[in-house]
């Protein structure tokens, strides 16, 4: 993770300061919330191209003991007008979600920190750190009106973790749609897409490249498929835009992610990055008239592209419609399952 020039700096007979930067898993929803301390400075901080909200936090206890046990570290984070408390509220306080904590020299974080974005120090470098330490939420020790103290465990103390970490189910997926372990639509090793012969993913998509298809819903109910919603074809219409009116069957559009941080309130940056979440289709059944009909909602007039999680559903997207190399992307463990004697 260091660079050449972080190493030199560690023996520098010149000492610099060293930033901390915090990240905490606030779940699935909201992702990650990134901070610091604001003790070096008052203001949000960018390192790699995220942004460090400045909070009155306070986290001690790194330091590792000689006599061999882990460090059991305490984050004390300011409950301003109960936003902490709100947040704990839905999320069993936290715990088991991870905490980490990244270190830095203030000469290598973003010219963006900097006035002009010129960094006249170094060549910014979010490679030049220590490295990062994790550590699980293992409870909560304190909470009132004015903060709330968690204490941090290593993730080799954690109590109540599963081995193996995936649980095994037989006959469902665990993967995300479209995301990690799917891949559905990612995958560069997967043949271009044909649909009953009559259009293939280029047609479609264009020059997006092959987004992967919409093919069912999540009760494998075909689109392409009489018993189905028989579409005969399909147009790849880009984001949806809500001041069209226009939409007609066979219309795919997409909604990307949008995830609002609640700890983020009162701020003017209220989203997460999503770069890695995933996009969502809809895929229009019928016409939608001279009004705007919205996707998430208007089930008369749309279906969403979802995946059954089963086998079947599996089959369709990687072995009926198309053909990947390496077999299917199904999370399951078929083999698992009970046999009758």
């Amino acid at each position: 993770m260091s660079t050449q020039s972080f190493n030199a700096s560690l023996l520098d007979l010149l000492p610099d300061t060293i930033i901390e930067l915090y990240e905490l898993d606030l779940g699935e929803q909201d992702g990650l919330f990134r901070f610091h301390p604001g003790i070096v400075s008052a203001s949000n901080l960018i390192f790699d191209g995220k942004t460090y909200y400045s909070l009155p936090v306070d986290a001690n206890g790194f330091e590792k003991k000689g006599d061999g046990r882990m460090p059991r570290p305490t984050l004390t984070v300011a409950n301003l007008d109960g936003l902490m408390s709100d947040i704990l509220k839905r999320r069993q306080d936290l715990v088991g979600h991870l905490f980490i904590r990244k270190r830095t020299f203030l000469k290598y974080i973003d010219a963006a920190n900097f006035p002009n974005n010129f960094n006249p120090f170094a060549i910014p470098d979010p490679e030049a750190r220590f490295s990062d330490d994790q550590f699980i939420v293992n409870k909560k020790s304190q909470e009132n009106k004015f903060y709330v103290e968690f204490e941090l465990i290593s993730p080799l103390e954690y109590e109540g973790a599963k081995l193996p970490a995936r649980v095994m189910i037989a006959n469902y997926c665990p993967w995300k749609y479209r995301g990690a372990g799917c891949r559905y639509g990612q995958l560069t090793d997967f043949d271009e897409q044909k649909i009953l012969g009559l259009q293939t993913a280029a047609t479609i998509f264009g020059n997006n490249g092959n987004l992967g298809i919409p093919l069912a819903d999540d009760k494998d109910k075909l689109l392409f498929e009489k018993n189905g919603y028989n579409l005969t074809s399909i147009q790849f219409r880009g984001d949806y835009d809500k001041t069209i009116t226009n939409y007609v069957k066979g219309d795919v559009v997409i909604m990307r992610p949008a995830v609002k941080i609640l700890s983020k309130i009162g701020l003017s940056d209220t989203l997460e990055n999503t770069d890695d979440q995933c996009n969502f289709f809809y895929v229009c059944i019928k016409d939608n008239g001279s009004t705007a009909k919205d996707p998430r909602y208007e089930k008369e007039y749309w279906v969403a592209d979802q995946c059954s999680k089963t086998l079947n559903g599996c089959k369709i997207r990687f072995k009926h419609y198309g053909e990947y190399t390496k077999g299917l992307s199904f999370g399951g463990f078929p083999s698992i399952e009970s046999y009758r004697f």
